[in-house]
């Protein structure tokens, strides 16, 4: 059986999509409308493949299932930038990919991000993100001072209250607020992009 090699590109909007997919040429369709982008999309998955259906992709149609169920139920694939969790899951396959075939430690990194990276705005952005992220944390200082007993215990619950808003917020919106995610998106920043003149990924 002939084994598909797949073969990776990201489009202008940080879009990781494979040269080798069934439906290839219908990604590359010119104007699309807003709608017709939405529902390309949704065809932006291993899923929607004939080699998928076919079983005869380099990933065996049992391994994209247990890395698709990881993506949907744990936070096990995150954007090291921002820590979003990777929505699109050619994103991810692209990652396994070069860490098994080539032995490169690819980052994850979510579209808004790159995105950012590609603008040069990606300090900007995590800095605003900082500072919302303590923002959320304002009122409870006002609690601490607050002259009314019981105040500890009103700020423990608000604490509580915030943590579990920022976690719908991740979930439902896509946007980390959690300061510890930030931080180290700032470090890996730093780290591997500060000095490059752009984003430098296969």
């Amino acid at each position: 059986m002939v084994v598909i090699e797949p073969s990776f590109e990201i489009d202008e909007k940080g879009r990781v999509i494979c040269q080798s997919h069934s439906k290839y040429p219908q990604f590359l369709q010119p104007h699309m409308t807003d709608l017709e982008d939405i529902q390309m999309e949704k065809q932006l998955t291993c899923k929607s493949c004939a080699h998928y259906i076919n079983d005869d992709c380099y990933f065996p149609r049992s391994e994209i299932d247990k890395i698709e169920l990881d993506r949907l139920t744990r936070s096990r694939f995150q954007c090291n930038l921002c820590g979003n969790k990777i929505d699109r899951m050619l994103t991810i396959i692209q990652k396994i990919y070069f860490e098994v075939k080539f032995n490169m430690n690819m980052p994850l990194i979510c579209c808004n991000c790159y995105l950012s990276l590609q603008e040069n705005k990606f300090i900007e952005n995590n800095r605003r993100r900082i500072f919302e992220s303590l923002s959320f944390y304002t009122p409870s200082i006002f609690l601490i001072i607050n002259p009314y007993p019981f105040n500890v215990a009103a700020v423990l619950i608000y604490v509580f209250f915030v943590i579990v808003l920022k976690i719908i917020i991740k979930q439902k919106f896509h946007y980390s607020l959690f300061l510890l995610d930030l931080l180290k998106g700032k470090k890996f920043y730093e780290k591997n992009f500060r000095d490059k003149d752009k984003l430098d990924l296969p």
